[in-house]
């Protein structure tokens, strides 16, 4: 019986040993991803991402080569994991930074402009329309699985408010509305409106074209 235990004890000693050590190598692994990534994104803004090498990447993270590959298949996979990692906080964001407002053309129109603002503060996103030479790399499924992701959280709680309330314009289901509020948003982005105007016409568009094309809107 005084084995059994012991042996039971010594059991439980080990799993939880493997258990701590597997939870640390996670850990590790996870702090290495982001070094890399943050060593890239560093040098594609100073560089641009065409001119930015994947020697240059693994020099300045610090890590060895076959660490690297350990990480990211290519140079595609490390820009698309750039991406992946924005969209996955901009996901984390979004329930915590936005707020409720009593008007759903105004909810509309300030969950738009908090996700188009996304697209100047997040490291990766803010390469996507400013670098358009790099636009051509390889998009994997999952960047752009993370895309639609982070659209429908920024898009889904206003689509479910407006079905509610009885103002989705007829015919318009969660893709349409999904799509289109995304499409209007980059077609923004890649506008370019001049500076100084930008948040006040940003707000003009979305207010007399995207929200009316969503749902009925109060006069």
């Amino acid at each position: 019986m005084l084995i059994c235990s012991i042996m039971y004890a010594e059991t439980i000693k080990t799993a939880e040993l493997n258990g701590a050590n597997s939870t640390k190598r996670s850990k590790r692994s996870v702090n290495t991803r982001n070094t890399v990534l943050d060593a890239a994104v560093a040098l594609y803004q100073v560089h641009g991402v065409d001119k930015t090498s994947t020697s240059a990447v693994i020099e300045k993270s610090g890590v060895g080569r076959t660490t690297f590959y350990r990480h990211f298949k290519d140079r595609d996979d490390l820009l698309n994991q750039a991406l992946m990692r924005d969209f996955d906080e901009l996901m984390s964001d979004f329930e915590a930074q936005t707020r409720h407002y009593a008007s759903l053309e105004t909810q509309i129109e300030e969950d738009m402009i908090w996700f188009l603002d996304q697209f100047a503060v997040r490291p990766a996103l803010s390469l996507l329309f400013s670098d358009i030479e790099w636009q051509g790399y390889q998009q994997t499924a999952q960047s752009l699985a993370s895309f639609r992701r982070a659209s429908l959280a920024c898009a889904k709680p206003t689509f479910e408010r407006a079905r509610d309330e009885g103002r989705l314009r007829e015919g318009i289901g969660l893709d349409q509305y999904i799509d289109w509020a995304s499409f209007v948003v980059i077609s923004m982005q890649v506008v370019k409106l001049p500076v100084l105007e930008n948040r006040v016409r940003s707000r003009e568009m979305l207010r007399n074209f995207l929200v009316p094309s969503l749902i009925s809107v109060d006069r």
